[in-house]
Order: structure tokens, then sequence, then C-alpha cells
């Protein structure tokens, strides 16, 4: 599948443009260490486990060289990982209409849906899949709401909207514009790091109104130092929904965005290059943040 079609990600190419986004060249990795036990979205998803295949104790066909290796074992939605556009689809009735009742819909293009149970088979998915992301190469900027909002982290479950976007952007001097990348901070990445349930319970992120507004303003992908990008409760991920199915727009999430803060680092160059994982729902990543 060529790059243009993968929902609204620009086509990756390196313009002069973007170029111009690199003034000091410090790169910030954005990803979490992924660890033994760490926050998961719920008991359906396997936390990161990992155990020695090899030890450099074992005999070896290479003496008098060794080798250690490992099996790692952990569902695709945990750490930082990038949402494929078939991760979420949402039920609709015959015209088209959010219905409990009805068939799950995912994002096909502009206006576009089809029925989730074509796309799937006993190798994985076959729709929109994370071996068809494209490499990302993009305008981002970091939306520090939480230093808007005066705090280190905002409240259990708030939802970040309209007037806070307008706000951080405002107090930031930021503007979004077309094929920008928007990153999220929440403060919550120091809950990750401690294990706190409530990162995973009642997690602070957009709500609907702020999501309408950032694709407004020319998102084209979001992202928060949070596990769903949106807020939750509720749990029925309208903003999943919205950006997924709707407009073809996805989200990374698990972020860590404090360093970008501290440095005061809020427009770069990123760029994102998701595993060739055929069939599967998203990717593990390691954004960088190129200033």
């Amino acid at each position: 599948m060529p790059a243009s079609a993968y929902g609204k990600l620009p086509v990756p190419r390196l313009t002069p443009e973007l170029l111009r986004l690199v003034k000091t060249g410090a790169v910030y990795s954005l990803g979490v260490d992924f660890q033994e036990g760490m926050l998961t979205p719920g008991a359906a998803m396997k936390s990161y486990s990992i155990a020695p295949h090899l030890r450099h104790s074992d005999p070896a066909a290479i003496d008098p060289g060794t080798a250690a290796a490992e099996v790692i074992r952990m569902s695709i939605h945990v750490g930082t990982h990038i949402d494929a556009l078939c991760h979420i689809a949402e039920k609709r009735n015959a015209a088209g209409q959010p219905d409990s009742e009805g068939e799950p819909r995912l994002y096909a293009g502009e206006g576009k849906t089809v029925a989730a149970s074509d796309c799937v088979t006993s190798a994985g998915q076959t729709h929109l899949s994370a071996e068809q992301m494209p490499p990302i190469v993009m305008r981002g900027i970091m939306l520090d709401v939480a230093a808007y909002k005066g705090v280190d982290t905002l409240p259990p479950a708030y939802g970040i909207g309209a007037d806070d976007i307008r706000g951080a952007l405002g107090k930031q001097g930021s503007v979004i514009g077309a094929d920008t990348a928007v990153l999220l901070r929440t403060g919550a990445y120091r809950l990750l790091l401690a294990g706190d349930p409530v990162y995973r319970d009642a997690q602070t992120g957009l709500n609907l109104e702020g999501a309408q507004l950032l694709v407004e303003q020319g998102m084209t992908l979001v992202g928060a130092d949070n596990m769903a990008v949106e807020a939750m409760p509720p749990m029925d991920h309208s903003v999943h929904r919205f950006l997924l199915v709707n407009s073809g727009i996805t989200h990374v999430e698990n972020l860590n965005l404090d360093e970008l803060a501290a440095a005061g680092c809020y427009e770069f160059l990123l760029i994102i290059a998701p595993l060739k994982l055929t069939g599967a729902t998203g990717s593990w990543v390691n954004p960088l943040a190129i200033a």
C-alpha cells in the first residue's frame, strides 16, 4: 500500500521546510523504558516480560565466542506504541450511526468504512495493519497542558478541552497548522514510572471537543504522555472513534515528554518508524524529536 493511502499521515519526505525545524540539533527520545510488570490498559493486555533464551554460559557453536539472547512477551498496546487504524472500530447501524447493536466498522478513507469482520484472518488484521504504516517524518509540537494549568500533573480523569488547548497554544506561542503532530503533556508520565494504577484507571487526556479542535487546526497525528491519549472514564473511546474511525488519524501513547518540557522545546522534527509487524494492530516505537 502506498504511504499516501494510510489515513491522514503525510507522505514521508524530508523537505526543506522540515529541515528548518532543526535549530540546535538536540535529539530527544520520547519513548518510555519497558519494564517487567509495567502497567497495561487492562487484564486482557499482557505486560512486558523477558526471559533469557540463550546465556553466555551455554555451549555455543561459535566457540570461543559466546552469545546471549532472550524471549520477550507483551501485548502491542503496552509501553510507547502507535495505534494502527485497524485497532479501534465503531459499531454502526445500517444508516451509519453509532449503535451498540450495530456492526463494527473500520476506517476505509474519507467518509468510508469497511466491516471489521471482513478484515481479519488467523494471521491477524488485513486492513491498514501495522506493516502498512509508512515511516513518519513530520512537524511536531508539544502542547504542555500541565504547565499551562500551573500543575505538575493534571487531575485524574481530567478532560482536556478546546479552551485548554487554546490557552496552552497562547501561553507557548505555538501554532498547529497543516500536517502537524500534536503531543500533549499531562504530567502523567511520573505515574507510569511509579506504577500508580491511577495512570490506567483515571486517565487525564483529550475529550471529544478538544480532539475536534485539534483536527480543525490541521493535526494529522496525536500523542500523549498517558495510556490512551483521551480521558477515561468514560470508557466508550469516543476520541479514538472520532480520530481513528472517522478521521483516519492515529495515536502515539505512553510518551515521555518531560525532557522536552524541561528544555522548553515546543516545536521539532518528529521521526517515528513503526515496525513491520504483519497483521498487528499497532507497533512499539521510540519516537525521536529533533530540535
